[in-house]
């Protein structure tokens, strides 16, 4: 279980910690930990709002939050997220989708879909500093997360070989009710009822997963990416409706 939570953890951070010999089927079954390193993040984003805060106008706190989350996930989910953006929005047949998702060139969706994300997240950084209201910061990459092991459980994976196969072929009821439980403790310890504020993502993860899996014939890793990004958007956006 320690290897597993080792393994998810560096997959999804930067951090890093005495790595044990690479076990594939461990490896895979790190996704029921991806919810306790999304709070591992979500601590650092914390700490940053709670240094910046003091020494900095908000606006900049919020630039230095966004710079902080790169730092701090190694930018992984958004090199995903652009690929993503100039593949689906290519309007090409599904063949030539998924080969411009694999090319590492960003394109012009590419970039235009991340400064529209980066733009959203610094607004609601703003919001959230302005009211107080930073523990959502540590809350919402803990969501966030869990939607990428949502996605992994009940969709196909598409690729042969890519960073995604080790947990679409490992992660099963058994990984998804563990980053279930984790996720639900987590935000239930520190939010009490005000958790329930993510639960009606939960169909739009579903939603989101169905079309791109129909338009692709499955998700990638690139896809899982994209979920973890735009579900902290997304989970931002309804923090700031129901309680900023």
């Amino acid at each position: 279980m320690w290897s597993s939570f080792v393994f998810a953890l560096q997959f999804l951070t930067r951090i890093q910690i005495a790595s044990p010999e690479f076990d594939y089927r461990k490896c895979g079954q790190g996704s029921a930990f991806f919810p306790l390193a999304g709070a591992i993040i979500g601590l650092f984003l914390y700490a940053v709002s709670a240094i910046g805060g003091k020494l900095f106008p908000h606006s900049v706190t919020a630039a230095f939050l966004i710079i902080a989350g790169v730092i701090v996930s190694g930018g992984l989910h958004l090199d995903g997220f652009m690929d993503s953006m100039d593949g689906l929005f290519s309007g090409r047949t599904r063949e030539r989708k998924l080969e411009i998702m694999k090319d590492s060139r960003a394109g012009s969706f590419g970039v235009i879909g991340v400064v529209c994300l980066f733009l959203l997240k610094f607004v609601f950084f703003i919001e959230l500093l302005n009211s107080g209201k930073v523990g959502w910061l540590f809350a919402v990459p803990v969501f966030s997360r869990w939607a990428m092991v949502y996605a992994i459980r009940f969709f196909p994976y598409l690729r042969l070989e890519g960073l995604g196969n080790p947990y679409s072929d490992h992660t099963g009821n058994r990984e998804f009710g563990l980053a279930t439980v984790i996720m639900a403790v987590t935000l239930i310890l520190a939010l009490r009822e005000k958790a329930a504020v993510f639960l009606p993502l939960i169909p739009v993860i579903h939603l989101f997963s169905d079309r791109v899996s129909r338009s692709l014939g499955g998700l990638t890793g690139d896809i899982y990416g994209t979920i973890a990004e735009t579900m902290e958007a997304a989970g931002l956006i309804a923090v700031y409706l129901i309680y900023v």
